[in-house]
């Protein structure tokens, strides 16, 4: 049986850093879990992403010791958890590239994927991963 964790919450390949996804966690309580239009509105979702950046960003300090290796955020993959005729993880996802533009400035400025989901690990409403670039 193993002990260690199955993955890790970044991994650093040379000069690029793979950010695993980050649920919307805070003080390790789930922050408005359930499927985007059904049960969490479109402002909710957008709070629950910009809470998924901030684990991302606290990812990478960790890993790094503090974000100033960071050269570019690369890319960002977004996943809503999409209920029946929500068709706008586009703006859900938005939240979240704004909190990396807020937090990097142009270094937070990346390629992008919003897409919308049956579901998400423990009933959470957004996911957010990032591809950081590092000096």
């Amino acid at each position: 049986m193993l002990t260690a964790p199955l993955f890790k919450s970044a991994s650093r390949v040379g000069d690029t850093l793979y950010v695993s996804g980050q649920l919307p966690l805070v003080d390790g309580i789930l922050v408005n879990p359930g499927l985007v239009g059904t049960d969490v509105t479109l402002d909710e979702a957008r709070q629950a992403a910009t809470a998924c950046v901030a684990n991302c960003l606290q990812a990478i300090e960790r890993e790094l010791g503090s974000l100033d290796a960071v050269v570019s955020v690369a890319k960002l993959n977004g996943y809503v958890a999409a209920g029946a005729g929500f068709y706008d993880a586009a703006a859900v996802i938005d939240a979240a590239s704004e909190a990396l533009i807020d937090a990097l400035g142009e270094r937070g400025r990346h390629a992008r994927l919003a897409i919308g989901v049956a579901g998400l690990p423990r009933n959470a409403c957004v996911e957010v991963e990032v591809i950081v670039q590092l000096a």
